[in-house]
């Protein structure tokens, strides 16, 4: 029986694609910043070149511009980078998720735990294949703590936040994410692992995402039920495809991201070295791909708006811990709940992520590094 009486809440939450979006808008500065600036860094952005012109051109030029060669050419590579036999693309990491629930059978009647302080595209993508949510709390390094795993559990999600690779459990079917960590050492464990091409993402098809397995049954199941179209026997279907145009953009990405990461791993470096001896929790360097650099500290809020007043378009890198939208005694029987979330909680007042991206020139760089230590060295004391 499919989940009911959760509209209420899910008004509130953040659905689709639009789940881990920062905005690209460019804000006036607020008013009597200390540097007058003219503009803002943004806080994300995608790294497009003249090579994903002449792709999506050449598909342009083809004719064929929904679902065909150039979808099955990406699936295929994309497999081969991650370490899958398997690939199948979608529309995006929340329809890549729901299908891949569908796929292992975690719908109605099923328990499957996922970390609250997480993208809103794992609440999401569990209520829509019929699931019940069991919301659990991380660790100081912002990922599941496997602790708080409930034995009711039929299987677990496991994203690795901002692009630190997070612990895998050894006896529980495990859906890996690695929406924000693709390219790192992550993805070839659980029985399916599911990516996002988001704009924002370390590679991107603007929309999209990819169901990667070893299983070629499961990839069959995942294939079939992407497509609603020109079926001889009825099964609930969708339209979750990815385009030609998308997958053009998707196969120039993925060759690229290596030097992509390698970037992002440089301009961590440099914030990291700027960074250290300040009052600021800093990430750990160890195989982290950085689609997110997340620092620590009880002034986030005062810190966030004096980078904004300096220019910088710094964000809280998850929207809301996703236990803040339910409550035991209202949704008791349809969202598992344990514990006072104190480790979301923390996160949720304390982390602040700040601009990175391989295309983050050195000045723009350099006026984030100068704006944290200014903050710090006293100009950040009256906001």
């Amino acid at each position: 029986m499919a989940i009911t009486g959760i509209s209420s809440v899910t008004r509130g939450l953040r659905t689709g694609p639009e789940h881990c979006r920062f905005t690209h808008e460019l804000r006036a500065p607020i008013s009597g910043s200390t540097y007058g600036a003219a503009r803002m860094i943004p806080h994300s952005k995608p790294t497009l070149g003249k090579e994903e012109s002449k792709a999506v051109a050449r598909v342009l030029e083809s004719g064929r511009i929904a679902q065909g060669a150039e979808v099955e050419a990406f699936e295929a590579e994309c497999a081969e980078s991650v370490g899958r036999k398997f690939g199948v693309a979608v529309s995006s990491g929340t329809t890549a998720l729901q299908l891949a629930l569908h796929a292992l059978g975690w719908e109605e009647s099923t328990t499957v735990a996922y970390p609250s302080y997480a993208c809103a595209a794992l609440t999401t993508a569990v209520i829509n294949a019929g699931a019940t949510p069991a919301l659990c709390d991380i660790g100081a390094d912002y990922n599941l703590d496997l602790m708080e795993i409930p034995e009711s559990a039929a299987g677990v999600i496991v994203p690795h936040l901002f692009g630190a690779p997070a612990e895998l459990p050894n006896s529980m079917p495990c859906i890996e994410d690695i929406a924000q960590s693709i390219g790192g050492p992550t993805g070839k464990s659980g029985i399916v692992t599911i990516a996002s091409f988001y704009a924002t993402k370390l590679m991107t098809t603007g929309e999209g995402g990819m169901v990667l397995t070893d299983d070629e049954a499961l990839a069959d199941f995942v294939r079939d039920r992407r497509d609603y179209d020109n079926r001889d026997t009825y099964a609930r279907r969708f339209a979750f495809k990815m385009t030609d145009m998308q997958a053009a953009i998707g196969r120039v990405q993925l060759r690229r991201l290596p030097d992509f990461i390698d970037l992002r791993k440089g301009i961590a470096a440099h914030y990291s070295d700027a960074f250290a001896g300040l009052p600021l929790d800093l990430p750990d360097a160890k195989d982290h791909v950085f689609f997110r650099y997340v620092v620590g500290t009880d002034r986030r809020e005062a810190l966030g708006t004096y980078l904004q007043a300096a220019g910088v378009d710094a964000k809280r890198p998850v929207h809301r811990p996703a236990h803040q939208y339910f409550n035991a005694e209202e949704h008791g029987e349809r969202v598992v709940m344990r514990g006072d979330y104190s480790g979301s909680e923390r996160a949720h007042e304390r982390a602040l992520s700040l601009p990175i991206y391989p295309t983050l020139s050195e000045s723009d760089r350099d006026t984030i590094i100068e704006a944290v230590r200014r903050f710090f060295d006293g100009e950040g004391k009256h906001v």
